[in-house]
């Protein structure tokens, strides 16, 4: 494995700076390459990280469709609140609002 490769796979373990330093210290590393691959290292493992979230680009379209849906349900059924079907409208507005509520949780 080369010295670009080892700093990256130390960054996906999770170590801080300073130990990542103390290990390619140990590994035979000089100042001047620790501070070099330390950044070369946050560049590549920051781009795999964007690049690993763009499927999530699709769960976000069907979740935004969701709520606009439910979001023109409680439009239309506070129009109803207004033409008097006041229990109907209150009820479904509070229904659809914990729909909404429930569905921007991150998980």
């Amino acid at each position: 494995m080369n010295k670009l490769d080892y700093s990256v796979s130390l960054r996906e373990k999770g170590l801080s700076k300073n130990e990542i330093t103390q290990e390619m210290k140990a590994n035979g590393f000089d100042e001047a390459d620790i501070e070099f691959y330390l950044k070369k290292s946050d560049e590549i493992y920051i781009n795999q990280l964007l690049n690993n979230k763009s499927p999530s680009k699709l769960k976000k379209k069907s979740n935004r469709f969701f709520k606009t849906a439910v979001l023109i349900i409680s439009l239309l059924l506070l129009v109803a609140v207004f033409y008097g079907y006041a229990r109907i409208g209150l009820i479904g507005l509070f229904v659809f609002w914990s729909l909404v509520k429930f569905g921007s949780y991150r998980r």
